[in-house]
């Protein structure tokens, strides 16, 4: 009887096994159709581009861009600041301060002249922490979807090579390009193959806001 129940016992495990995975020996309960399965876009660190300090010392700052200000030996002045949807940041001493418009070197000389009546020979530096301004998506079968600063004029083919290529299953021929245009969306096609062997109709320039899809 003992040995008949362990069987039994044995029998039920293995059915309950073999109904959990498929003929891929894949777990049917969490198993999905790789049209379901959604990439999560992600910011990407302004850090992580290449020569992006030299690249936005020179970027007209706006709305939602984060910026750090560091006032030598003045800790109290040095902080860092998302800059408001009017182009306003509000600093110590000064309070509201207009810097959209302006680049990181040129806010840093006018913050200088501005607390010269409070701190005598300061020494002000602006860097870029975040361009949220000027971004640019990439979605679908590429190695990093996400966002991207777009810090300088930067190609459809020069993203995708800095997001990491194209995914083995990518439509390489049937990418596409959403771009608003005067409240009005545009749909640019981009054909990977022929931009790699030179197709100079290719060489698509992206513009703040635009989203590129590869299927």
């Amino acid at each position: 009887m003992h040995t008949f129940q362990s069987t039994l016992r044995l029998g039920v495990s293995v059915l309950l096994i073999a109904s959990s995975t498929n003929s891929y020996g894949q777990n049917v309960a969490t198993a999905q159709p790789n049209s379901a399965r959604v990439l999560a876009d992600t910011p990407t660190s302004i850090n992580s581009i290449p020569n992006a300090s030299a690249a936005t010392s020179q970027l007209i700052l706006g709305p939602a861009d984060v910026i750090r200000i560091n006032v030598w030996k003045n800790t109290d002045l040095s902080q860092t600041a998302t800059i408001g949807p009017d182009g306003f940041i509000s600093l110590p001493l000064l309070g509201d301060v207009h810097v959209s418009g302006m680049t990181a070197n040129q806010l840093a000389q006018d913050l200088k002249s501005k607390l010269a009546s409070y701190v005598v020979n300061s020494q002000v530096t602006v860097s870029v922490v975040d361009i949220r301004s000027r971004q640019v998506y990439l979605t679908g079968q590429v190695g990093k979807p996400g966002g991207y600063p777009l810090i300088a004029p930067i190609t459809v083919l020069q993203l995708i090579a800095q997001a990491g290529g194209l995914n083995t299953f990518a439509n390489r021929k049937e990418i596409v390009i959403l771009r608003n245009v005067g409240g009005n969306v545009q749909r640019l096609k981009f054909n990977y193959n022929n931009a790699v062997h030179g197709d100079p109709k290719q060489s698509i320039s992206l513009q703040p806001g635009d989203t590129v899809i590869v299927p």
